[in-house]
């Protein structure tokens, strides 16, 4: 999304893209392939250049190929996003009348339930988290289980929300790391042309995987915090907020 003056400059653009920030690797904090996204367009668009980024649906995709050897760095990643966007502005169709207003909406899902048994072997096993001889996908479930207990409760408020900027543009905010498959659900329901996905706003509950993954299994199933069907209910009071809006509208 292009954010222009009055006298139809450039001066930020929203972008929304679905991959893990995490192409740096370690455990530092890091602005990621983000970083070099945005330096890419402050050199053409000016040092006052705001470049606001929003990581899309994206809780199964990482920038990993496993079947080549090696992979992208972060400034490759940046630097091949700010030329597709690039590429893209010119065939960008201004708002024209704004029409803003927003909804929210509380979905309730169930969390995830362990065992007192099950509880005290976890916070044993977190001693011993970043030992490689202890199987990833156990550590991985000690560290989730752990989290759980500081949740607290049985069930977790997942906050949705929809920005209605145009008769024809929407932003949809979600929680936790979102499977795509969901993501392309909210965009292939919306009723607006344009429809923007930004996942990991206002709380980070983990991942949020499809009801179909849940019964496939995977190091993201394991490291979610919800029990399965909860996505596709946050899914689906998302599509129920934009078509409101989009009412709203007309």
């Amino acid at each position: 999304m292009k954010i222009t003056s009055r006298d139809g400059r450039t001066i930020g653009l929203l972008t929304s893209f679905a991959l893990h920030l995490d192409t740096v690797g370690g455990t530092e904090y890091s602005a990621d392939y983000p970083k070099f996204l945005g330096d890419h367009l402050r050199r053409k668009f000016g040092p006052k250049f705001i470049s606001i980024f929003g990581t899309g649906t994206c809780g199964d995709i990482n920038h990993v190929d496993v079947t080549i050897r090696g992979r992208r760095s972060a400034q490759e990643i940046g630097t091949m996003l700010a030329e597709t966007v690039e590429q893209a502005l010119p065939g960008l169709k201004p708002v024209g009348q704004t029409a803003l207003a927003v909804r929210r909406a509380l979905v309730t899902v169930p969390l995830q339930q362990y065992s007192a048994r099950r509880v005290a072997a976890a916070r044993k096993l977190m001693d011993h988290v970043a030992d490689r001889k202890v199987p990833f996908l156990k550590r991985v479930e000690a560290y989730k289980i752990m989290a759980l207990q500081l949740r607290g409760g049985k069930t977790i408020d997942l906050e949705v929300q929809v920005f209605r900027l145009g008769t024809e543009l929407a932003v949809v905010t979600l929680p936790g790391e979102v499977f795509v498959d969901l993501g392309l659900a909210i965009k292939h329901a919306s009723p607006f042309r344009t429809t923007l996905l930004v996942e990991l706003t206002n709380d980070a509950p983990g991942y949020i995987p499809t009801k179909k993954a849940f019964a496939e299994g995977s190091y993201e199933t394991v490291n979610s915090r919800i029990q399965a069907s909860g996505g596709e209910k946050m899914t689906a009071a998302a599509v129920r907020l934009l078509k409101e809006l989009k009412m709203k509208t007309k």
